[in-house]
Formats: C-alpha cells, structure tokens, sequence
C-alpha cells in the first residue's frame, strides 16, 4: 500500500489541442414552440409598460395583427391574416375564452397588466392549441414566477378624460408553494374631443358622450409542486359597465345604450413529469354574462353562457428523436338567453394524435390529426403538418413550412338567434399554407438582430354570413368562400453597451382578402377587398434605456379600409404615435417608478370604424411602488 503506481493523471500532458466531439444540447423556450409553425412572444418585460391599457393596444402596438375598435373602451377585436374576429382564438392558458354565442372575444375588456405572457400563434400552428382558428391564436399566460423576489406591487394611475386605475399584485409563498393575487380598478368617461366632418357642411368639434366605462376584477391562483408534479388552481373574474356610444351621424340618445359585461373563470390543472412521460389533465368552468337594454327602442337583452371544459395529454419522448402526444379535449355549453326558442345546449369533442420528429440536425417534421365530435355526430377529420429546415449548421437560419385544414363550427347565435338563425348550417373549413424564413445573427457580443419573412395563403369555404332574408330580418348561410393571402415581415433590433440598451422591433403585413364566390349572388362582389381588412400595417417600436431611465416610441400606420362590399366607400388610411418615458429609483428591498405616457402625441384624428371617432391626444400618469424579499 505504501508502493505508488504510474497513473495516467500524473502523466504531463504535451502543449497541443486536443479535439473533442461535438455536442449538440436543444431545449425548446416551452411547450408551444410547435416546429415548422411562426409564432411571435411578448414576454413581461413589454408587457409592464402596458399594465395600466388594454389587450387591444398592447396587441396591435406589438403584432402585425390587426385589431378593430369602436373607440376608447368600446369592442376591440383582432383580425389575423384577413380574416374575421369569429377567426381567432382567445386562450387563457390553453383553455378557450371565445364566447360560444357570438365566436369573439372582446379585448377592450382585459387590462395587459393582468397577464404575464402572451404567445401568438398564426395559421395551421393555431391547431396546437384548439380549433377554428383560421387566422391564429392569441395565448394569455398568467405563471407563478418561482424565482421572482417581488413581494407587492402597487401602480395607480391617473389620466386625461377622467380616465383613473389602479393595478395590485401581491405574492407569497415557499418552495413549493406560491399564491398570486391581481386585482384592478379602471373608470374613464372618455368624453374626449373629436372633429365632426360628417354631420353638417362645416366640420365642427364636438364632445363624445354617452362613453363612460367602469371596471374592475382579479386574478387569485395557487400553485403547488414537488420533484415530480405542478398542481395549480386560477380563478379570474371581471365585470364591466359601458355606456354605449352612438355613430356621429346620429343624435345622442338620452337614456343611452347599455351593456354589461361579467366573466368567471376558473382553471384546475395538475402536470405530472415521470421519465419519458409527461401527463396533462385540465379542468376548467367559465361563465359570461353579457346583458344589453336599449330603453327608447324597449330592447332587453339578457344572455348567460356556461362552458364546463375537461382536458387531458399524454406526451412521450421516444430515443430523442421522435415525440408523441394524445390529447383528448371535451367542452360542454350551456346557454339561457332570452333571444333564443328556449336554453340550448351543445357538447364538443375533440382527439387529437401528434408525431414530432428531429430527423436531422438539419431537420424537423411536425404531424398533427384532429378528430371532432360535435353532439354526437363525427365530422371530418382536420389535420396540421408543417416541418423546419436548418440549411447553414454554423448559423441560426431557419425556413418553416406548412399546411394544414381546419374547421369552425357556427356560433351558438348563428344557430338559434331568433330570428335568422340557421340550425342547418355548415362548420366552415380552411386551408392554410405559409413558408417562413427567418434568420438571426450576432454581428458583435451587443448587438443581435433578427428578422424573418413569411408568405401566407388561407382558403376559407362555407363562410357563414348574415344577409337580408325574404321577411324583414336578416338571416344566416354558408354563402362565402374568401380566399386571403399576403406577406408578413418583422425586425427585432437589440443593443446593449454597458449601463445603455436599446431595442428595436418593427413589423409589415400586407393582405388581400377577397370574394372568391363565382355564384350569381357574388358575382359582383368577386375579386374585391373585405370591408375593415387593410391591405397595409405596419408598427414600430423603439425602446431606450440608461441606468434608471427608460423611454418608449412607438408608432403604427393602417392602410385605408373598405366600407362596402363593392370597395366604393371607404376610411383613409392614419397613422398614430406614442411616446413613454420614465424612471425607477431602487433601494435594497423596494423599487419606485414614475412612468408618463403620451398617446396619439400628435394629435391625429382618425377613425377605426366608420363614425365612431378616436380620441385625440391624451395623457396617463403612474406611480409604481414595489416591496420585495
């Protein structure tokens, strides 16, 4: 024992490289990177700047989606790619938020600050998630944030046009559990200024009236988890009260329209992870109320819709290479209206098997296969397959291809509404195909630049819209078949140089949605743009930061858009800028922020939907106040 042998790590090594082989680690930034798709991310830090404005304005000041709005506090709903609100899809964490009766979701309605993260998916990579959406989804991710050290979060705010909120956020717990609280408070009579050119021979200034808001709400989740397992439960409510403004070429209306808005949502989800295995099973139940009464005219409209959701996934990692999935997705509606010959119900199932292969380094394959049971009845078969292409190893280039066939089912009011509604209505179908080249580089350690360029087409048949009947009300059919192709172009521009960083993101879309009916009742209409669809988008968004100051200039421009089938009429085309600037001040446990916003700094006038008008310049003020560990 006492005798020393010659080992090989007493041996010195000579001067000289010594080659190793490669190795190659991959990780994708969550579950939804669905390869051979495009999808865009806001993260929270784009997000923070918004806490105090809606999904609506957040959304079209960071997307090439375009979002149509009937003004301050009014509907706002998103259009992908040319098509229609009824064709994108609105998730809170995976589960669908779009209202069964009428199809949308109304952005207006959701503070940004609520939510944590936002993943757009466009196309056929919207079937990842669910179904219908021709144009693309829109995910909402609230998350626990397990590292962050933020404790309480204060931001009041206090604005033009008696436009006063407040957002709180508190969080608490351990290793293995955490609670999360958000709670908001928004009030604003938006009666702001507007130029009527419209109404009379001379243009005249004019207040906007009857446009008052009132809304509050909040998030409460739990999340629990250990080496092998994530158990959470969220609940989200919200309640709104809007008056309703009149198109300028109408007289005021004393009492004015009326709607009420009021939304419960709550998500049991449990995550099991167990060596090649990764089990899913979500639980969801959400409620709407949308009540509208229009006293002068004796309408009272009460309309309740409940949605029971179960969800489950079973996903297994195959010698690295290959990935399969089996989901299986059941929603239950429920609907007690008074527009509608009684309650109706309808039960939608879904099964869906998903193959997802790296084939090469250089390449990668994604299947997916959609079985839909609606009331029983078996429908066709939908299918996503889209695959990714590496040419160059040595450089982060990528070109992404796809096609897929998707469907949508009537809305509940185009079923039943009483009267026009159609129960023989067809589901409409889409085709979707895209390619994408996307590219980044790192031309130093600071500077990192990012652009791609897509390449779409949708063929959408069966569109089912509302048109005079024979009687005095209008009725719905399958009597469209559009057909929306266009590009879609983005740049991210990052910098940074010590205590300086700077950013740049800008985006382009161009679409022509047409009329592709050649029947006798389209023939007119054929080849022409859809009403509200511009042909050209474009944003940009500047972002400067030094030490603890911060500014952010943004600026959007929309072509013009039609107002008639037959392109005659139509609104100009505007562009609106704003500005941000701000500070935050940071002591050992707490942070102060001063945040100003200027919108619409230069004081366009302009119209989103023909008549009603948008507000001019405005200003919002917010004090941001937080505690942590």
């Amino acid at each position: 024992m006492f005798l020393s042998l010659n080992l090989h790590g007493q041996i010195s090594l000579r001067d000289e490289a010594i080659l190793i082989g490669e190795v190659e680690i991959r990780a994708k930034s969550d579950g939804h990177d669905f390869l051979g798709f495009k999808s865009s991310h806001i993260d929270s830090s784009i997000i923070l700047n918004y806490n105090h404005r809606t999904l609506a304005d957040l959304i079209s000041e960071n997307s090439v989606i375009h979002v149509k709005t009937y003004g301050s506090g009014g509907l706002a709903s998103p259009s992908f790619r040319g098509t229609g609100p009824g064709h994108t899809q609105i998730t809170w964490n995976d589960v669908n938020l779009n209202n069964p009766m009428v199809g949308q979701f109304d952005l207006a309605l959701v503070p940004a600050g609520l939510i944590d993260d936002i993943n757009i998916y466009y196309g056929g990579g919207s079937m990842g998630i669910h179904s219908g959406g021709f144009g693309g989804v829109i995910n909402l991710e609230t998350n626990p944030g397990w590292d962050d050290t933020e404790v309480v979060y204060l931001n009041p705010a206090l604005g033009s046009y008696g436009r006063i909120s407040g957002l709180v956020k508190v969080k608490a717990g351990s290793e293995g559990f955490h609670s999360v609280t958000k709670a908001f408070l928004r009030n604003s009579d938006n009666n702001y200024s507007y130029l009527n050119s419209v109404s009379g021979p001379v243009p005249l200034w004019e207040t906007r009236e009857n446009s008052e808001v009132r809304q509050k709400g909040f998030i409460q989740e739990f999340y629990f988890r250990n080496s092998k397992s994530n158990i959470s439960a969220r609940m989200w409510f919200q309640s709104a009260a809007r008056n309703l403004p009149v198109p300028i070429i109408s007289p005021s209306m004393n009492p004015p329209e009326k709607q009420f808005d009021e939304s419960l949502r709550a998500i049991l989800e449990y995550r099991s992870v167990s060596g090649e295995n990764d089990i899913k099973v979500t639980a969801a139940f959400i409620s709407d109320k949308l009540n509208y009464t229009n006293e002068l005219v004796s309408v009272d409209s009460r309309n309740l819709s409940k949605r029971i959701i179960m969800k489950g996934s079973i996903e297994r990692m195959i010698n690295n290479i290959l990935r399969l999935e089996l989901s299986l997705d059941d929603e239950l509606n429920i609907i007690n209206t008074n527009n509608y010959a009684g309650s109706k119900t309808r039960n939608l199932f879904s099964a869906d098997a998903v193959a997802e292969a790296d084939l090469m380094h250089w390449l990668g394959a994604r299947i997916l296969v959609r079985e839909l049971l609606l009331d029983k009845r078996l429908l066709t078969p939908d299918f996503s397959a889209g695959t990714e292409i590496r040419p160059f190893r040595e450089k982060y280039y990528f070109i992404r291809a796809s096609f897929s066939k998707n469907s949508k089912i009537p809305t509940l009011n185009d079923m039943y509404w009483s009267p026009g509604g159609n129960p023989g209505l067809e589901n409409e179908t889409g085709y979707s195909s895209e390619i994408t080249w996307e590219m980044t580089s790192f031309s130093s350690g600071s500077l990192k630049i990012r652009n791609d360029f897509t390449v779409f087409r949708n063929n959408i048949k069966n569109m089912i819209q509302w048109h005079p009947g024979d009687y005095s009300y209008w009725e719905a059919a399958n009597i469209g078949n559009i057909i929306t192709t266009g590009l879609e172009s983005g740049l991210d521009i990052s910098y940074s140089y010590r205590k300086f960083n700077a950013g740049l993101n800008a985006g382009y879309t161009f679409t022509k949605a047409v009329n592709s009916g050649r029947g006798e009742e389209n023939k007119a209409l054929y080849g022409k743009q859809l009403v509200y669809i511009p042909a050209n988008n474009l944003n940009a968004i500047l972002r400067l930061n030094w030490r603890q100051f911060y500014t952010t200039i943004s600026t959007g421009y929309t072509g013009k858009r039609y107002l008639t089938a037959d392109n005659k009429q139509y609104l100009s085309h505007f562009s609106v800028s704003d500005i941000s600037i701000g500070t935050k001040l940071n002591a050992k446990h707490s942070v102060f922020g001063l945040n100003v916003i200027i919108e619409n700094i230069l004081n366009a006038s302009y119209q989103n939907i023909a008549y009603y008008p948008m507000p001019g310049r405005s200003f919002l003020v917010s004090l941001v106040l937080q505690l942590k560990k």
